[in-house]
C-alpha cells in the first residue's frame, strides 16, 4: 500500500492591508497549499486569498459573542492541525504578521512539531511597521517599550517615560473575560490607563491614537489627544495608544569615562544604527 503523504504547515503574513502588503513567499505558499485557513479581519482580504487558492476556508465563524477567545483560539488551532494530521500541505494566513498577538499561529507550529510534521512561519508586514511608517517614529531614536493595553494594567511594569511607550488594544483595556468582541466597555481601563500614565507625564502631554489601514485605497487614523482626556477617546478592537517620548535622559558621565570619552565628543550621536544595518 502507498504510504499516506505526509502533511506539513506553513504560516504566513498577509500585511494589515492584505492585497498591497502580501509577500512574494506568502502568495507562494498560499497558491501552492492543499487548504488555507484564514484568519483575515475583512471580506477584501478574504477574497484577496481566495483568488490565489479557492480551497481557502475563513476561521472567523467560530468567534461568537460572549464565547471566550481562548476557546475560539483552541478551536482555530484543532482546525489547522487536524489538517496536517490528515496529510495536507496546509496554509494559515493571518492579517499583519502571523506572529503577533495571534495565538493559534504560535499554538500550531508548536502541536505541529511535536507531532514531527514540518511547520514555519513566514513574516508579514505587521501594525508596528505601519505605525512606524505613519507617524514617522523611529524606535531607535528614543528606545521603544511596547506591551498589551490589559497586561500592562494587570501587571507591575516599568515605564521609561524617555522611550516611546506603545501600548496595543486599548480598546479592549482591562477586559479580563476574553469574550468582549467590542470596545465599548473600556472606560474603566483607560480611566486606570490616564491615573498610572499621569505618574509619568503632565496631564497635556500630547498622546496618538493610532489605527492601520486595512484597504490599500484607505488612510490611517490618527488621532491626538491630551493625557487628560484619554478617558474620554473614541476607540475600536483596532486602536493603538502611542505615547511620545519626553526626550532624551541625561547622558551617564561614569560610562563615558570609562569609554575615555567627553559628552562634547558624542553630543550629536543620535542614532546607533546605520541605514544599512536597520530592520
Amino acid at each position: 500500500m502507498e504510504n499516506a503523504k505526509k502533511g506539513e504547515l506553513v504560516i504566513v503574513g498577509t500585511g494589515i492591508s492584505v492585497a498591497g502588503q502580501m509577500t512574494l513567499a506568502a502568495k507562494s505558499h498560499i497558491e501552492n497549499a492543499d487548504i488555507v485557513f484564514m484568519g483575515i479581519m475583512n471580506k477584501v482580504g478574504e477574497h484577496a486569498v481566495r483568488k490565489l487558492n479557492a480551497n481557502s476556508i475563513s476561521l472567523d465563524d467560530l468567534y461568537e459573542e460572549g464565547k471566550s477567545r481562548a476557546l475560539t483560539y483552541k478551536q482555530m488551532t484543532d482546525r489547522i492541525v487536524q489538517a496536517v494530521i490528515d496529510g495536507q500541505k496546509v496554509c494559515a494566513a493571518f492579517y499583519g504578521h502571523a506572529g503577533v498577538f495571534v495565538t493559534p499561529s504560535h499554538d500550531a507550529i508548536n502541536q505541529v512539531r511535536e507531532l514531527g510534521y514540518s511547520a514555519t512561519m513566514l513574516p508579514g508586514v505587521s501594525a508596528e511597521d505601519c505605525l512606524i511608517a505613519d507617524l514617522g517614529i523611529d524606535p531607535s531614536k528614543f528606545g521603544c517599550q511596547s506591551y498589551e493595553a490589559t497586561q500592562f494594567l494587570f501587571r507591575d511594569y516599568r515605564i521609561d517615560p524617555h522611550m516611546t511607550q506603545i501600548i496595543w488594544q486599548i480598546g479592549l483595556v482591562g477586559e479580563a473575560s476574553l469574550s468582549v468582541l467590542d470596545a465599548t466597555h473600556n472606560r474603566p481601563g483607560l480611566a486606570l490607563l490616564t491615573e498610572i500614565l499621569l505618574e509619568h507625564y503632565p496631564d497635556d502631554h500630547e498622546l496618538i491614537i493610532y489605527e492601520a489601514p486595512t484597504l490599500p485605497i484607505s488612510e490611517p487614523v490618527i488621532q491626538k489627544v491630551a493625557l487628560s482626556n484619554l478617558v474620554n477617546a473614541e476607540t475600536t478592537l483596532v486602536s493603538t495608544l502611542v505615547i511620545p517620548s519626553l526626550g532624551l535622559p541625561a547622558y551617564r558621565q561614569d560610562r563615558l569615562a570609562k569609554l575615555g570619552l567627553t559628552e562634547q565628543q558624542v553630543v550629536s550621536f543620535r542614532n546607533p544604527t546605520s541605514i544599512t544595518e536597520g530592520n
